[in-house]
C-alpha cells in the first residue's frame, strides 16, 4: 500500500512529533476531511480473489484475534441498546454493506445502473464467461472510489463497527457533559464517548500479547497510521449530533458530489467521495435496523426506549423520553433517516443496496405513522411488567436518594486491562500512537453515546 500513495500521501500520514507531545489533544483532533486510498496497481492482488481464496491466517494471529475481541466484547456493559449484540448486529450490516461493494457481481461498472456489462463470477465457480478480470477490477475500483481494492480499508470498517460503542453505559453525551463527568472533562465535552471508545480499543490493541495480529493487520508505520485515520473517522462519523462534525460531512458531501465536477478524476476528489461512502457505511449500519424489516425495526426502538426511559428513572434524564418517542421518531426518520438513505443511493456505490436501504426506511416510516402510537404503549406496559410496575416518581426518587453517580461505577475497561496484564491493580495505560502519549488514567466507564433516535 505504501508504495502506491505519493509522496504528498504520505507525507500526511508520517509522525509528526510536535502534535503527538502535544497533552490537549483528544480523538476528535485527528478526524480528517480526506482519508487517502491507495491508487490502483495491476499489482496487487484482487480483493474478489482474495475472498474466494479464503486466505489462511497464521494459528497465532487467529488465536490473537480471538482473544482481542474477547477483551473487546467484554468492555461492553449490560445495558439495553448500546450492549453487544447491537454492536453485533451493527459490525454485521457493515460488512453486508461492504460486500456490496466490493462483490464484482454487485457493482455497475460503467456507473450506469441501467445498462451494467456483464459480470464474471468468482474464480472456482466453473463460470465459462470470459471476460478480462483485470478490467473489471480496475473498473470497480475507479466507480468505488478504491475501497473495494483496498483490503486496509475494508478491515478498518468492520474494525470501527466492533469497537464504537465500547464502554457505553447507556447514557448520552449530553448527559455526560451536563453531569460534568471526569470524560466529559477528559475529552473537552465532545463526542465524549465515541473517543473514549476510540482510546480504549487502541489502548488493548497497543499491548504486547498483540503484536502479531498487528503485524497482520498493518505492515508498516505508515499503514498503522492510515488504519487508524480510517478508524478515528469512522467511530467519529457515529455521533450524529456533534454540530461541528455534522457540518464537516456536510461540507464534504456538497464539494464530493458537485455535479458541475461530478466526473472529476483528481486524487482529492475521489478520496472525498471515498471518505464520504466510508462514513456513511458506519452510520447506515449503526441505525441499520431502521432500514430493514419491521419487526426488527421494532425490536430494536423497544430497546432503545428500555434504555432511555432506564436513564430517565435513574435519575439521569430531566425529560421522560415516553412523552414524545412517537412524534421523536418521525422526526428522526425524516430528518436523519430517509435523508442517509437518499444518499447511500445518490453516492452510486451500493447498487440496489442503497434502494434496499431507502425503501425499508419509508415503509418503517410509514408504518410507525400507523402502529406507532399504540406500539409505544406496549413498550411502556412490556417495561413495567418486566420492573414490577412501580412508579415513575417512586423510582425516580429511589435512585436519586441513592445518588447514583456515573463516575462511580468501575468499569469493564478497567477489567478488560487487568486482565490482559495479569495485575487486578491496574488501572492506566500509556496511549502511544493518534493521541501522542496520552495516558488514560482511572479508567471510568460511565459515557454514553447519542441514542439512535431523536432525544439525543
Amino acid at each position: 500500500n505504501k508504495s502506491m500513495l505519493d509522496a504528498a500521501q504520505i507525507a500526511m500520514l508520517e509522525f509528526d512529533e510536535d502534535s503527538d507531545e502535544d497533552e490537549e489533544k483528544t480523538v476528535i483532533d485527528e478526524v480528517s476531511e480526506i482519508i487517502f486510498l491507495p491508487s490502483y496497481s495491476e499489482q496487487v492482488i484482487p480483493v474478489s480473489t482474495l475472498i474466494a481464496d479464503a486466505t489462511i491466517l497464521p494459528e497465532g494471529v487467529k488465536a490473537q484475534l480471538h482473544n482481542y475481541i474477547s477483551r473487546i466484547a467484554d468492555c461492553y456493559h449490560n445495558v439495553p441498546f448500546h450492549n453487544l449484540e447491537h454492536v453485533s448486529h451493527v459490525t454485521l450490516s457493515a460488512n453486508k454493506l461492504m460486500m456490496r461493494i466490493i462483490s464484482p457481481g454487485e457493482a455497475d461498472f460503467d456507473g450506469s445502473p441501467d445498462d451494467p456489462p456483464e459480470r464474471p463470477k468468482r474464480r472456482g465457480s466453473g463460470s465459462s464467461i470470459q471476460l478480462n478480470f483485470e478490467t473489471v477490477e480496475k473498473n470497480l475500483h475507479l466507480s468505488t472510489f478504491g475501497i473495494s481494492s483496498d483490503p486496509l480499508c475494508q478491515l478498518a470498517i468492520v474494525f470501527s463497527a466492533l469497537i464504537h460503542d465500547v464502554d457505553h453505559t447507556g447514557l448520552p453525551n449530553v448527559q455526560l457533559v451536563k453531569e460534568q463527568s471526569a470524560l466529559a472533562t477528559k475529552y473537552k465535552n465532545k463526542s465524549v464517548a465515541e473517543q473514549n471508545s476510540v482510546d480504549i480499543s487502541w489502548s488493548i490493541l497497543m499491548e504486547e500479547q498483540f503484536q502479531e495480529l498487528r503485524d497482520c493487520i498493518f505492515g508498516s508505520d505508515v499503514e498503522l497510521r492510515r488504519f487508524r485515520q480510517l478508524v478515528v473517522n469512522s467511530v467519529m462519523a457515529t455521533d450524529i449530533v456533534d454540530k461541528k462534525l455534522k457540518q464537516l460531512r456536510e461540507n464534504r458531501w456538497a464539494k464530493a458530489f458537485d455535479a458541475s465536477k461530478s466526473d472529476s478524476f483528481s486524487a482529492d476528489d475521489v478520496n472525498r467521495k471515498a471518505t464520504i461512502v466510508i462514513e456513511y457505511i458506519i452510520q447506515a449500519s449503526d441505525v441499520a435496523h431502521t432500514m430493514q424489516h419491521w419487526h426488527i425495526y421494532c425490536k430494536w426502538n423497544e430497546k432503545l426506549f428500555c434504555e432511555m426511559y432506564t436513564a430517565y428513572l435513574s435519575g439521569h434524564a430531566a425529560v421522560d423520553p415516553l412523552k414524545g418517542w412517537y412524534e421523536g421518531e418521525i422526526w428522526f426518520f425524516d430528518n436523519y433517516i430517509i435523508p442517509l438513505a437518499r444518499k447511500l443511493r445518490e453516492c452510486g456505490v451500493f447498487g440496489v443496496a442503497g434502494d434496499e436501504y431507502l425503501s425499508y426506511a419509508e415503509e418503517n416510516r410509514k408504518e410507525w405513522q400507523r402502529k406507532g402510537k399504540g406500539i409505544v404503549a406496549e413498550m411502556l406496559a412490556s417495561y413495567q411488567k418486566r420492573h414490577g410496575g412501580r412508579a415513575v416518581d417512586e423510582e425516580k426518587s429511589l435512585n436519586m436518594e441513592n445518588n447514583f453517580s456515573p463516575d462511580k461505577k468501575f468499569s469493564k475497561m478497567e477489567r478488560s486491562l487487568s486482565l490482559g496484564s495479569g495485575s487486578e491493580k491496574q488501572n492506566q495505560r500509556s496511549i502511544s500512537l493518534g493521541n501522542g502519549t496520552t495516558e488514560v488514567k482511572t479508567l471510568n466507564g460511565q459515557q454514553a453515546r447519542r441514542p439512535t433516535g431523536a432525544f439525543a
